[in-house]
């Protein structure tokens, strides 16, 4: 087989052709290699943003879920305010209660017999009067 003559113009030619290929292709792959880069750095700055996102969301729900929490306790707490305070007024009622039945039978003058069940209820004694 026999192979074709090349002149050292042809030669030369070609060679800058290739070179200039080369050159294009090294061009696309720096421009690509840039782009990439851009590219990551982008991504990079969205994760870190969305992780701070994340993280502040994290701390918003624990806080809400403690919030709740406090508030639950502090309805409880009001609750348990009132109870003690009901009781409290409760046990002023019945001083008051004995205190007004013990002047009413002193200022009648009852020296009889206890009282009967009913009617201690019903003026709301619990103990018989104690003679003095």
């Amino acid at each position: 087989m026999r192979l074709p003559i090349v002149t050292r113009r042809h030669a030369e030619f070609t060679k800058g052709l290739v070179r200039i290929q080369l050159q294009w292709e090294k061009d696309d792959h720096d421009e690509t290699r840039d782009v990439l880069t851009e590219t990551q750095q982008r991504l990079s700055a969205v994760l870190t943003e969305l992780r701070r996102e994340q993280a502040k969301s994290d701390r918003l729900k624990t806080y809400m879920a403690r919030m709740h929490g406090v508030r639950y306790e502090q309805r409880i707490a009001r609750a348990l305010r009132a109870v003690a305070s009901g009781r409290v007024r409760e046990a002023a009622y019945r001083r008051t209660i004995t205190h007004l039945t013990d002047q009413l039978l002193d200022a009648t003058g009852y020296q009889g017999e206890p009282l009967l069940p009913e009617a201690r209820t019903t003026l709301g004694i619990d103990t018989p009067k104690e003679d003095q």
